[in-house]
């Protein structure tokens, strides 16, 4: 490779994820600075003044009511690549990863639907998924893209809560 690293300019960096909340503007940025939570050197926490940089851009792909938690299905575009950013920053601006023990919360009971609930309160990881990645091969300088498919698991998620992109 060149003396560029793989997170360098040009390299996209997409995910998916399910949250809980009202995720009320269809498209947006979290610019929050993360640094390493002083009480827990496992987790993050987001801050206007301390810690690095960090940028996470997002697109509201489809959202249902479910009263009184909401959910959404975004997808996000890493600026940065900071240790549990996505997560950290979805977190902070009200919408929690379904299925995330660090940041998140259950808030699958507040949801009115049995099945829906039933199905939020199951599933076994964050709801968060590595889907897309592009970048300019550093040879051939040809524009690659590559696209993983949506695991069985999440794909059952959105088809119950009628999220499906």
């Amino acid at each position: 490779m060149s003396g560029k690293r793989f997170g360098a300019a040009g390299c996209e960096k997409d995910y998916l994820a399910v949250v809980y909340g009202r995720v009320n503007v269809a498209r947006g940025e979290i610019d929050l600075r993360l640094a390493t939570d002083a009480r827990d050197r496992r987790k993050v926490v987001a801050s206007e003044t301390a810690g690095a940089e960090s940028l996470t851009r997002f697109e509201r792909l489809a959202r249902v009511a479910a009263p009184r938690a909401g959910l959404a299905l975004l997808r996000c575009r890493l600026a940065t690549g900071r240790t549990h950013q996505i997560r950290v920053h979805l977190a902070a601006r009200g919408w929690p990863i379904v299925g995330d023990p660090a940041y998140g919360e259950p808030r699958w009971t507040k949801v009115d639907d049995p099945l829906l609930a039933a199905t939020l309160r199951a599933f076994p990881r964050q709801a968060l998924h590595a889907w897309r990645v592009a970048f300019t091969h550093p040879m051939t300088r040809a524009r690659v893209t590559i696209e993983a498919p949506i695991p069985r698991d999440l794909q059952g998620l959105l088809d119950t809560a009628g999220l499906a992109p």
